[in-house]
């Protein structure tokens, strides 16, 4: 008679997360975004150059895998700006066309840019498809952040009404506002988080555009952090309770 063998640990959330591309992602940039950190921190502590190219390397190379990872993404992109179209808000309807379109352009662009770093066939005008892209990726992080702006006063609309309906209503009305209240702190917290990771995100590319001057250390560290809620926020969405 055999016994079955078990992991002592439930490792089922972790592959659920790991079976994504949009998991494997964030791993991949939280290790590329540090890896450029200590490229640049190691380089001002005096270590060898060999020691510094390591870091630098890993970064590259797993730069060239998420762009390879990310190549029918621009198709995604199109459907949910496709999809956004009977968003009824007209200016939720704008920001998030706006945004999808962006990182449609984004991602077709990185496309360009893995088949040239991959040496499959290399572009004379690189550069400037690599620029076009970072304003792309810029266009759509802004498009996201102005609508996280007003998704916030939209909401803050909403807790105001369900505060009054609090304060001067029967006591299953009052039941109703606090249940509603508690929906909108929800919301208004998944709302923050995601305008704080835009608004760090977007330095990415307005450094290397040129609009700001963040040394790599600067970078690496922010995209270490994005990549990390980022990878919170999607292991809660698949792992989420029934």
């Amino acid at each position: 008679m055999s016994t079955a063998l078990s992991l002592p640990i439930n490792v089922q959330p972790w592959l659920k997360y790991t079976a994504t591309t949009v998991g494997r992602d964030k791993i991949y940039r939280a290790v590329q975004y540090f890896s450029r950190f200590l490229a640049w921190y190691l380089l001002r502590q005096g270590a060898t150059k060999e020691t510094v190219a390591r870091f630098n390397n890993l970064k590259k190379t797993l730069g060239l895998s998420r762009k390879l990872m990310r190549f029918g993404k621009p198709v995604e992109h199109i459907e949910n700006a496709v999809k956004a179209t009977s968003v009824k808000d007209e200016f939720l309807r704008f920001s998030t066309i706006g945004k999808q379109l962006a990182y449609a352009g984004y991602l077709t662009l990185d496309g360009i840019i893995f088949i040239d770093g991959s040496g499959a066939y290399k572009f004379k005008n690189i550069k400037k498809y690599s620029e076009l892209a970072s304003r792309f990726w810029l266009a759509g992080i802004v498009f996201g952040f102005i609508g996280g702006l007003y998704k916030t006063r939209q909401i803050q609309i909403r807790r105001e009404v369900a505060a009054r309906g609090l304060a001067h209503s029967s006591e299953s009305e009052k039941s109703h506002a606090r249940t509603e209240l508690k929906a909108i702190a929800k919301e208004q917290y998944s709302v923050n988080k995601q305008l704080l990771q835009d608004g760090l995100d977007m330095l990415i590319p307005a450094t290397g555009l040129g609009y700001l001057s963040l040394d790599d250390g600067a970078v690496g560290l922010i995209g270490t952090a994005t990549a990390i809620m980022g990878a919170q926020s999607q292991w809660a969405k698949v792992n989420k309770k029934a």
